[in-house]
């Protein structure tokens, strides 16, 4: 056998092994993209990307609403952080406390009841509270000190008395020394002094009672 003709097996068996390295790698080499080779063509297969998925979101300043002022609010509708509103169906789940008119929410008489929105194939709702506001709120004789391990329950007078007070909440300044729940039910924990305060979500307004816990 001549020198060319082994030259020429030598280069023929080098191209194949190259070629057929392409073809294992699909068209690669490292990094390299030589050859656009689809692997869904002839399969029957289609290969759809993968978009993500839009968020909506329904905002309202407040989840509670007043029905004593047939109070309204504004509801706004965004996706991704676009403002849709204009364009989104608004529906309440119960018109006899919440009703939806020119893309607010309006009470009519207390109660829940949720917001849904729509938009394209997008839909997402909200909880709403129809209430009565408090207008004033105050302590009446509570015990002004309480033993480790026992409960008080503090007494609370509002106005008007059919007033919701679904909107309080209740906190212990050193729950080391006081926890206190959603009820207004103080247990003591460690002797020390602290301060419950109850909030208005509604209204703002606060009131606070000190307390002794002895051993």
């Amino acid at each position: 056998m001549s020198k060319s003709l082994k030259r020429s097996i030598i280069i023929f068996v080098i191209f194949a092994i190259f070629a057929l390295g392409i073809v294992l790698s699909k068209g690669h080499i490292g990094p390299i993209a030589l050859v656009n080779i689809n692997e869904s063509e002839g399969t029957g297969k289609t290969v759809k990307s993968k978009n993500k998925e839009s968020k909506m979101e329904i905002a309202v300043e407040n989840n509670y609403i007043s029905s004593t002022k047939k109070e309204s609010m504004p509801i706004t509708v965004t996706v991704d952080g676009e403002d849709v509103t204009e364009d989104a169906e608004l529906e309440s789940s119960d018109e006899s406390i919440l009703k939806i008119k020119d893309g607010e929410a309006v009470a009519v008489k207390d109660g829940k009841a949720k917001i849904t929105a729509t938009y394209k194939k997008l839909s997402e709702t909200i909880d709403m509270n129809v209430i009565t506001p408090i207008k004033t709120m105050t302590f009446t004789s509570t015990s002004s000190s309480i033993r480790v391990g026992k409960d008080l329950q503090l007494k609370l007078k509002v106005t008007p008395s059919d007033a919701s007070i679904s909107t309080l909440t209740y906190t212990s300044s050193d729950e080391e020394i006081a926890v206190v729940n959603a009820n207004g039910i103080v247990t003591g924990v460690s002797a020390g002094k602290v301060t419950i305060t109850v909030s208005d979500s509604y209204t703002g307004m606060e009131k606070s009672v000190n307390l002794i816990i002895k051993n």
